[in-house]
């Protein structure tokens, strides 16, 4: 009964991918899974990525700047107005690292930015390292909650 418990309070961290290369979605896709984490959605278009945030909160976003629909800056810009996912990690992964698309980037709540072309493994260290921190954050609510029903 306690597992039933357990795995309906903690989640694996939700990830959202905005992105419109299929061999960037996949690598993703891969690492987000490697980690044991989720991939709540994936699209390359602006306003889905808008729409989908809002209705599914996930805990971490990943936006390409330059999409076939729209563009990542329209994403953030749309996110940070409107106050949506306040709560998710942002993550800026694009061929376009410039100090201005940075900049820009990180006014409209970029938590990260990283060069497609030569950090595109600390974007998967960072998965892998937010899903391990979910992880623990709910050991502590699992064990009091196996604790609550052994006893």
């Amino acid at each position: 009964m306690s597992e039933t418990v357990i795995s309906e309070t903690s989640h694996p961290l939700q990830v959202y991918i905005v992105e419109d290369s299929p061999l960037v979605q996949e690598l993703l896709t891969s690492a987000v899974q490697a980690a044991g984490a989720e991939v709540d959605g994936c699209t390359g278009e602006a306003k889905t990525a808008i729409g989908d945030v809002f209705v599914l909160q996930p805990d971490l976003i990943f936006i390409d700047i330059r999409l076939a629909s729209g563009s990542g800056l329209d994403v953030l810009k749309a996110l940070y107005e409107n106050n949506l996912a306040p709560d998710a990690v942002k993550v800026v992964l694009t061929n376009f690292a410039d100090d201005e698309y940075q900049r820009i980037c990180r006014r409209f709540g970029a938590d990260q930015f990283f060069d497609k072309s030569f950090e595109t493994s600390k974007a998967v260290d960072l998965i892998s390292t937010l899903a391990e921190e979910r992880r623990h954050r709910a050991e502590p609510a699992a064990s009091s909650v196996a604790g609550l029903s052994a006893a």
